[in-house]
């Protein structure tokens, strides 16, 4: 009787088995996606197989930002009116000396400017001040093996972070466009600091009025990029190349106009295009180290060059004749798009643009 039950146990426990494989070989797995933001959508990189779904994971793939990290950066890129006139008066002067260039200048300029100071509807706290500027730049500029840039992104205290001020206008005002906002935004001694991601100042909210421009606490007011009002006084020409300026390192500044073929002054005269884009994706960051969310120019390092999109380089200038250069020489452009004002030198950088030095 005891063998009898022992069989029957064992039979029953065959069928048991036997119908719990049916039961596997009956489950279809489907790919499932993380979803670690909770907005069911799914992360594409990070899957499982599974035959039901599992918790945290969804059946769709579209979120290629599936982080759980949000950005507090946002892209703004207006602009403060200009309906100040400046009590003081511009001062600017160039002298040849030698085999340099030299330029005195107040940093006053003769237009409009925004609001400043502590006052009610102010775009920063820091009032314009007279400055006292001595810029000696060489007249006979030469290309450098390497791209000096205006910006560190490694190095420990002062070197790191911006090293330059890229130029003066023929107002005497300066061209300094890298702003002092790394990553993550705790100031530029946190200990944190990241200046891989450096605001970008044309496409965040830093007090900047009509002409790209504020205000240091020193009291210097400087372009961030196309100072609009400057260039009006200018009435500069659609068909004809303008100087406006020169660079720290002695290669001279034009408006957006150049030749179409750069070394035939006899071409027509047309628009100048940056080669840079923005990214594409996103940053991929934690939102601790790292910024995260889209690629959308919050950041300078958003954006990415590639070499022959536009008419200019890397440093956002090109090799040609200009009406000041009959014979050719290598020259920077301010253009509407990023970067405007360059990031890189092509020669050699005068101190006198040295940050800290100014």
């Amino acid at each position: 009787m005891k063998n009898i039950i022992k069989l029957l146990l064992v039979i029953i426990l065959a069928v048991f088995v036997a119908c719990s494989n049916n039961d596997d070989s009956a489950c279809t797995e489907l790919t499932w996606y993380q979803d670690f933001d909770e907005d069911n959508l799914g992360n594409p990189d990070v899957s499982i197989e599974a035959c039901e779904q599992p918790n945290g994971y969804v059946s769709n793939n579209s979120d290629t930002d599936d982080s759980g990290c949000e950005s507090d950066q946002v892209l703004d890129d207006s602009r403060g009116a200009c309906n100040q006139t400046l009590a003081f008066t511009n001062s600017y002067n160039q002298t040849i000396s030698g085999t340099n260039r030299i330029i005195t200048s107040n940093s006053i300029p003769e237009h409009l400017v925004g609001t400043f100071g502590m006052g009610p509807g102010s775009l920063n706290p820091n009032a314009i001040s007279e400055q006292n500027e001595i810029y000696t730049i060489t007249i006979n500029p030469t290309e450098a093996n390497v791209l000096t840039a205006l910006l560190s992104t490694t190095g420990i205290g002062p070197n790191a972070g911006p090293q330059y001020s890229f130029g003066v206008l023929l107002n005497g005002v300066e061209l300094d466009p890298v702003a002092a906002e790394p990553f993550p935004h705790e100031g530029a001694m946190s200990p944190n600091v990241n200046w891989e991601w450096n605001l970008e100042a044309l496409n965040v909210n830093l007090g900047l009025d009509c002409n790209s421009a504020h205000v240091q606490p020193t009291g210097k007011y400087h372009y961030h990029g196309s100072p609009i009002l400057f260039l009006e006084s200018l009435n500069v020409p659609t068909n004809a190349m303008t100087l406006i300026g020169y660079a720290a390192d002695g290669f001279p500044i034009y408006y957006k106009y150049a030749y179409s073929d750069a070394s035939n002054n006899n071409s027509s005269v047309i628009v100048m295009s940056s080669s840079y884009q923005l990214k594409s994706g996103n940053r991929g960051g934690d939102g601790v180290t790292a910024p995260c969310g889209d690629y959308n120019g919050v950041y300078s390092n958003d954006y990415e060059y590639v070499s022959g999109l536009g008419t200019l380089d890397e440093a956002n200038g090109r090799t040609g004749v200009t009406p000041e250069y009959p014979s050719g020489t290598y020259y920077y452009v301010i253009t509407d798009e990023y970067p405007s004002i360059p990031r890189f030198f092509k020669g050699t950088p005068s101190n006198d643009f040295k940050i800290g030095n100014n």
